[in-house]
């Protein structure tokens, strides 16, 4: 893992490109959740990662390579909270004509890898999307994220019986719809 990599910026120069290559997926895929399309969703993780480096470099934030993470993840949440109140302003003075195209334009999906079955991938999508934003961003954090519940109530600003409870919900929702419509695997 990270072990060998100094952490410390006084020690000489932090190799970022380690660094981004452990946690750059796992904030990726936060980024998509948090975002409404890929384009902003990459925009929103470089304006977050810019400001982690800022702070790392600049001596305003320190710790582990872990607590990077967390700021970055928390860094993302709040930029694309940002973006989505932004986004909001200029639909009111976009055309019902242009919202029309935009909506029939597929979007880059959320969990695309080499090794995903398409159709899978697409049915988990779609019933992550069909969650409230609330449930998906804890599922998403905690599945793909790989934070415990206690991470995901402190980068959230949540309870923790408050993240347990979403995540239970969340679970009972995407049952409820897996056994309404079931994946098909042949």
């Amino acid at each position: 893992m990270m072990k060998e990599m100094d952490e410390s910026p006084a020690a000489g120069r932090i190799d970022w490109s380690a660094w981004l290559a452990e946690y750059g997926p796992r904030l990726l895929i936060y980024a998509r959740q948090q975002c409404r399309s890929e384009a902003d969703a990459e925009d929103v993780m470089q304006d977050a990662l810019v400001q982690l480096v800022h702070a790392v470099e600049g001596g305003s934030f320190t710790g582990t390579h872990a607590q990077w993470c967390s700021y970055a993840y928390t860094a993302i949440r709040h930029l694309a909270m940002d973006r989505g109140r932004h986004e909001q302003v200029r639909q009111r003075y976009v055309s019902s004509q242009q919202e029309t195209l935009q909506e029939g334009a597929e979007e880059t999906p959320w969990l695309s890898s080499a090794a995903d079955d398409e159709y899978l991938r697409r049915k988990i999508e779609m019933l992550l999307k069909r969650l409230s934003p609330e449930f998906a961003e804890v599922v998403v954090l905690h599945i793909w994220g790989e934070h415990t519940f206690q991470q995901i109530a402190d980068m959230t600003g949540n309870k923790l019986s408050t993240i347990t409870s979403r995540y239970r919900y969340a679970l009972q929702a995407l049952r409820k719809e897996l056994e309404s419509t079931p994946i098909d695997f042949s």
